[in-house]
C-alpha cells in the first residue's frame, strides 16, 4: 500500500521559512474564540481545520483567477482566548492594528461572529474610513442579546458604533425581524440590506462604495445555503451559492484592507465540505489583496 502523504497545510499557500514569512504581504490568523456564541459552540476548533482540510495534496496555490499564492502567505498562527471576553477582543484588536499599520493584509478564521468587532474596530489604525462588508444569513443587529452586548448577534450593531466605519453592507440575509428592523432604520444612512431574494439573479455590483475604497470583507459562513455549508450553527434554508460569492470577490474594484470568515462549526460539518468553502473563500481574498 503507498505511503500517506504528509499533510500540505492551505495548498501550499504558507510560507516555509521566517525570512519568507517577514516578506509576506498577506497573513494568515486564526481566532479560536466561541465564547459568545448563543447556541451551538464549536467554532472555536475552526481555524486549524480550514488549514488541514484545505490540503495541498488536494488543492494547489493558485486562485481561480490564476494568482499563485505558493509560499507567499505568513501564517502567524492562531491567538488563543484569555480569560475573560473582554481580555481577548482587546488582544484580538491590539494584534489586528499592528498588522494594518505594517501595511499588512490580515485573513482571518474564527471563531464565531463575536471576533469579527474587535478587528474591524482595529481598522481605526489606518485613520482612514472603511466600508465593511458583512456576506451572512442573519443581520446580526440586536443592539443586546440575552442580556449581552458582545453576543454574536450583536456583531453588526457594534460595528455600527465605530465611526470609522464609513458603510455597512449586508449580503445574504434572510432573518431580519422587528427588533433588527427596528435598529435598520435608526442606521440607514449607512447600513444596505440585500436579502437572499433580492440576489438570485446574482450579487450586483456594490455602487454605494467608492472605486478604490478601503473595504473589510466579513463573511459568517452561514450565508451559504445549508447544501453547500453544512458545518455552521445556525442553518438556514435558501441561502448563496459559492459561485455567487466568488463571482463577488473576484470581479470586486476596492482596496481590500482585511477579510475574515466565521462560523464554520467542525460539529455539524460533513467531509470537511464547510472548512474547505471557507478556506477558498480566504484563498481567493488573498488573491485579490496580492
Amino acid at each position: 500500500m503507498p505511503e500517506p502523504k504528509d499533510i500540505i497545510p492551505f495548498a501550499g499557500c504558507f510560507a516555509a521559512d521566517d525570512e519568507a514569512r517577514a516578506r509576506a504581504r498577506v497573513v494568515f490568523i486564526g481566532l479560536p474564540d466561541d465564547s459568545q456564541s448563543t447556541y451551538r459552540r464549536g467554532c472555536a476548533r475552526a481555524p486549524e481545520r480550514i488549514r488541514l482540510a484545505y490540503d495541498g495534496n488536494c488543492y494547489n496555490a493558485s486562485t481561480e483567477t490564476g494568482v499563485d499564492l505558493t509560499g507567499a502567505v505568513a501564517d502567524l498562527g492562531d491567538l488563543a482566548s484569555l480569560d475573560s471576553w473582554e481580555a481577548t477582543a482587546r488582544r484580538y484588536r491590539e494584534f489586528a492594528a499592528g498588522i494594518y499599520s505594517s501595511g499588512k493584509v490580515p485573513f482571518f478564521a474564527g471563531g464565531d461572529h463575536a471576533v469579527t468587532v474587535p478587528v474591524v474596530a482595529a481598522l481605526a489604525a489606518l485613520n482612514e474610513p472603511v466600508h465593511v462588508v458583512q456576506i451572512d444569513a442573519h443581520p446580526d443587529l440586536y443592539p443586546v442579546f440575552d442580556g449581552n452586548t458582545h453576543s454574536h448577534a450583536c456583531a453588526a450593531a457594534r460595528m455600527l458604533e465605530m465611526s470609522h466605519v464609513a458603510s455597512l453592507t449586508q449580503l445574504g440575509v434572510r432573518t431580519l425581524n422587528r427588533p433588527q428592523s427596528q435598529q435598520a432604520v435608526l442606521h440607514r444612512d449607512r447600513l444596505r440590506i440585500f436579502s437572499s431574494r433580492d440576489l438570485g439573479g446574482g450579487i450586483p455590483a456594490i455602487s454605494h462604495i467608492p472605486r478604490g475604497a478601503k473595504v473589510f470583507v466579513n463573511v459568517d459562513i452561514d450565508a451559504f445555503d445549508p447544501a453547500y455549508a453544512p458545518g455552521v450553527s445556525h442553518p438556514v434554508p435558501g441561502g448563496l451559492t459559492p459561485r455567487q460569492v466568488l463571482d463577488f470577490l473576484q470581479c470586486a474594484d476596492w482596496t481590500l484592507v482585511g477579510m475574515d470568515v466565521v462560523e464554520v462549526n467542525l460539529t455539524f460539518d460533513r467531509n470537511d465540505q464547510t472548512a474547505v468553502l471557507a478556506a477558498r473563500l480566504l484563498h481567493e481574498g488573498m488573491g485579490y489583496a496580492a
